[in-house]
């Protein structure tokens, strides 16, 4: 099969094996300490430079003439990183060189030219986060029950919280997007493996207990099931996923009943984290903070970090309020107007189910300044410009021949 820039695809599992690895250090090896003591703090980010050295130097003619133009959201991004510098020296005194090294991390999404350089295919990615799934799946429960002092633990915390199934390691949002993949596969062909893979990813999801997530992953399956024309399929979807609910609610009414009741009283509760959070986002700022952010601080420039996080206010807690209080409205409206031109343009449901993930999780996870968030930005940005290209397709049906509604256009699953 030809690639996007003319040269013959060949069976390439180091692809996989790569984008495995970017996984794991986007979450630092899920914090384990045994590996954090050896790689250091600085490990993700050596990983991330050394991968785009490496792409940059054996595919830069390829990357250069081909796919300049997909970059826009990442320069874009990067400048308002760049200019929140700004309120960060004048109002906290923080250096630029202060603000790059406290935000060094930031520069993980590098791992977007990363992918570009690389070009997998969908197969690749997909069996990348179904590998990946499998490895959080067995760590959590490894942890859960035989090690839990392999996790940082705060004293003033329990290891697991009432309504815990098992212990939420990061990468959540890689399951998510591996159930996003494992859809489009029940969308071309809702064989046994393919719903089984599907079931997997979402009942992973419920383990973990993430409400963000799990209320995504719901509006995904419904938008799913609204899109599609009443037929065989969709009878047998809605079948299978009504039985699905029934059993889940019938053995796991406690769990929902737990995540409902904390939802409900963490809303209506001013002490609440993320509510504290929101009150402190919206303060009164300058006009210049308000369109730059207020940057990254370091604690060790300014006490302000250390009196946020004794009162539990954290930046990553608000999603894309958090991110637009410390880089401003560029970085925030880039990704606010890419997550709707993949849901509302002529795209996959691939690209579109991501877009609803993110847009779901604008206001508790879409802070994308984190190496686990910035990998998964870079993963949409990526299956967004290279969705319809005969390099990262599997295969093209158009949408009629899967019952899907609308307008017929060829459709990649």
């Amino acid at each position: 099969m030809k690639g996007s820039w003319g040269v013959t695809r060949k069976k390439r599992s180091y692809i996989e094996v790569w984008i495995i690895f970017l996984l794991l250090f986007s979450v630092n090896f899920f914090d384990l300490i045994p590996i954090t003591r050896v790689i250091g703090p600085n490990g993700p980010f050596t990983f991330y430079l050394v991968s785009l050295f490496l792409m940059f130097t054996f595919n830069r003619r390829a990357w250069i003439r081909d796919s300049a133009g997909w970059l826009h959201p990442f320069w874009w991004i990067i400048l308002g990183v760049l200019l929140s510098y700004i309120p960060a020296l004048l109002y906290y005194g923080q250096s630029f060189a202060q603000s790059f090294f406290t935000n060094r991390r930031m520069f993980e999404l590098v791992a977007f030219p990363i992918l570009i350089a690389l070009q997998p295919s969908e197969r690749e990615l997909r069996t990348a986060l179904f590998s990946f799934s499998v490895i959080y799946l067995v760590v959590s429960l490894f942890v859960t029950f035989l090690a839990p002092w392999w996790v940082p633990q705060p004293e003033d915390t329990a290891f697991l919280e009432e309504g815990d199934i098992i212990y939420a390691l990061p990468g959540i949002r890689h399951v998510a997007f591996a159930f996003i993949f494992a859809l489009q596969r029940v969308i071309k062909d809702n064989n046994t493996r393919n719903m089984a893979w599907a079931i997997f990813e979402f009942l992973l999801l419920f383990l973990i207990q993430n409400r963000t997530s799990l209320l995504a992953a719901v509006a995904i399956i419904l938008f799913l099931v609204y899109k599609m024309k009443m037929g065989s399929r969709k009878l047998l979807l809605i079948a299978v996923g009504t039985v699905f609910v029934l059993l889940m609610a019938v053995y796991t009414s406690g769990q929902w009943g737990h995540l409902y009741q904390e939802t409900v009283h963490q809303i209506l509760n001013p002490d609440y984290n993320r509510n504290k959070a929101y009150v402190y986002m919206f303060s009164r700022r300058s006009v210049l903070q308000y369109l730059l952010g207020s940057g990254f601080i370091s604690a060790n420039v300014n006490s302000i970090i250390y009196d946020l996080q004794e009162n539990g206010i954290y930046h990553s807690d608000v999603g894309l309020v958090g991110m637009w209080h410390q880089y401003g409205v560029i970085p925030v409206l880039v990704i606010f107007v890419m997550m709707c031109k993949g849901f509302f343009g002529r795209k996959s449901f691939l690209v579109k189910a991501a877009a609803i993930y993110i847009l779901v999780g604008i206001p508790t996870m879409s802070y994308f300044a984190l190496g686990e968030t910035l990998l998964w930005l870079s993963i949409y940005l990526y299956i967004y410009y290279s969705d319809g290209l005969p390099s990262f397709r599997d295969d093209y049906v158009t949408l009629k021949s899967v019952g899907w509604s609308g307008r017929r256009f060829r459709y990649l699953v």
